[in-house]
């Protein structure tokens, strides 16, 4: 990123593929599947004549959203007025958080919308960029949307679709409302009333199977908060919502299981301030309970660990394995590692639930601030960073069971990140078939290694056998060379024999000669009255 613009670089030499040419941009957003990009900037576009890629429309605009494979701009727009006073009581400007990104795209790169706080969302058809049916879809008071991660799958429905998630504050004497909204047909294909809501986060399974709205709701009095869950079976006939009622705290923090359907949330019966000593909070897991026959059971609680300190959940890309840490804390550096299908003896209150919850490992990392994954699920790096505080940067590695690999402290440490693992070329049948088959692939495996194992010892086996035949020919030659020798000087080949024969020319014969040597063990002096 430049004063001039976006550079994007790539390919086997490393060189630059495409620019794109927006003036003092600040930030950058890619498509799903990386066919498109926004650019954004606080400052509106001053266009000039000469400018590279841009027109006279782009002028006054703050995003653009680009073309990745062409390099050319397909739609500008300028920043929505956020509602609010300009100023405060002061008459100093109020500095305004911005809710990035400003348009969200939809799994397949096909959608692009963008949210007018309180009035419509506007979707966009890419790549043309025209808006859907010409008009924008008129929501009242609507606060935030989301798309479905994946392309959605639901039951009995057969024709191309879309699908995101909007919620609406009460208004007057209407309640609160959460809706599904089908695209391209704008269909509302679910909605839910709600009551005494105070707010409202949207939370999508990685596959689109759910969607999990977590209400936070006040009582008559306001006085007090807790926490509803609304879970939308989206795959199911009729979009089935189910409540989990059961939690009597503010949840703070959410996430499903990766391709999975059991989720872990922490709550905290305190008020969220900013101090230094973070808030006590408690850990749940849960996971649906095993049903006969095919489908998903209803969510179960399965354990909940109190007196915590944590505020973080990590999951494994792969699912099943999932960190409960504390990060960003001054008092508190606790990193839990979590097996939720534990092959250990399952006690007797858990035997009707699909997870078997162990705790593998407790670990410490003083300031941690950040917790990524490697995308293969194995490894797992910890770090604190010098843009959070400056003190004791670096990182550790972890395995997925907890055990720690390497300690790395490093002077201004600022990010890590993985190497992202392209995808699969298998097709899901072809995993399937490996997953099934995986001890006889195993074998064959293993006698490969054990191939290259042999080998390595037949090759050292070799390189010794070489090394003996070299020192064999070097010694055998320089018994020849002294053979010569010996013949110039007119002596026998065999220097035994010269030995012998010296020997009887001085007349002289092997003697035998004993020799007695007496020693003194012990001596004593005895008096005899």
């Amino acid at each position: 990123m430049h004063q001039q613009g976006v550079q994007l670089w790539g390919g086997p030499k490393w060189a630059r593929q495409k620019r794109f040419a927006h003036p003092l941009v600040n930030l950058v957003d890619f498509s799903p599947n990386e066919k498109f990009v926004t650019t954004w900037s606080n400052k509106a576009i001053q266009w000039e004549e000469g400018m590279p890629s841009l027109s006279v429309e782009e002028d006054g605009k703050n995003a653009i959203i680009w073309d990745i494979a062409t390099g050319k701009p397909l739609r500008s727009f300028a920043d929505i007025d956020q509602p609010g006073p300009a100023v405060d009581e002061a008459g100093n400007p109020v500095k305004r958080k911005i809710q990035w990104p400003f348009f969200k795209w939809s799994a397949d790169d096909k959608y692009v919308a963008r949210l007018t706080p309180g009035q419509s969302i506007s979707v966009y058809e890419l790549p043309r960029m025209n808006l859907l049916d010409k008009t924008s879809i008129k929501i009242e008071g609507v606060v935030d949307f989301e798309w479905a991660p994946s392309t959605p799958q639901r039951d009995s429905v057969k024709t191309y679709e879309q699908l995101f998630c909007y919620w609406t504050p009460e208004i007057g004497s209407n309640p609160a409302k959460v809706g599904l909204m089908s695209i391209p047909s704008k269909e509302i294909v679910r909605t839910r009333n709600l009551f005494n809501v105070t707010d409202a986060k949207l939370h999508w399974q990685s596959q689109a199977a759910y969607v999990c709205v977590k209400v936070d709701r006040h009582s008559k009095s306001k006085k007090s908060l807790a926490t509803n869950l609304e879970i939308f079976r989206v795959k199911e006939k009729g979009v089935p919502v189910e409540v989990v009622d059961s939690i009597k705290d503010t949840v703070i923090n959410f996430a499903w299981e990766p391709k999975g359907d059991r989720f872990v949330l922490i709550t905290t019966a305190e008020v969220l301030v900013a101090t230094a000593v973070p808030p006590k909070t408690s850990v749940s897991f849960f996971c649906p309970e095993k049903i006969k026959g095919v489908g998903v059971g209803n969510f179960k609680h399965i354990r909940t660990l109190e007196k915590k300190n944590s505020n973080a959940i990590y999951w494994s890309p792969k699912g099943r394995f999932v960190v409960v840490a504390s990060v960003h804390s001054q008092q508190s550096f606790d990193m839990d590692f979590w097996d939720l299908d534990f092959e250990g003896e399952k006690s007797e209150s858990d035997k009707d639930l699909t997870a078997n919850l162990q705790l593998m490992a407790t670990a410490e990392h003083y300031g941690v601030t950040d917790i990524d994954w490697d995308p293969t699920g194995r490894y797992v790096a910890t770090s604190a960073s010098v843009w959070k505080h400056p003190s004791e940067n670096g990182y550790h590695l972890y395995d997925f069971k907890g055990t720690q690999l390497r300690e790395e402290p490093m002077e201004k440490f600022k990010q890590w990140l993985w190497r992202p693992r392209p995808a699969t070329l298998l097709s899901k049948d072809e995993q399937k078939h490996i997953r099934k088959n995986l001890r006889e692939f195993s074998k064959v495996f293993d006698e490969e290694d054990q191939y290259e194992l042999d080998t390595a010892n037949i090759a050292i086996v070799e390189h010794r056998r070489r090394l003996l035949d070299e020192w064999l020919a070097w010694r055998a030659s320089e018994e020849e060379r002294l053979r010569e020798d010996r013949l110039d000087m007119g002596l026998p080949e065999d220097p035994e024999e010269e030995s012998a024969a010296r020997r009887q020319d001085d007349g002289a014969e092997d003697a035998v000669v004993e020799e007695t040597i007496e020693e003194v063990m012990e001596e004593s002096e005895e008096i005899v009255s």
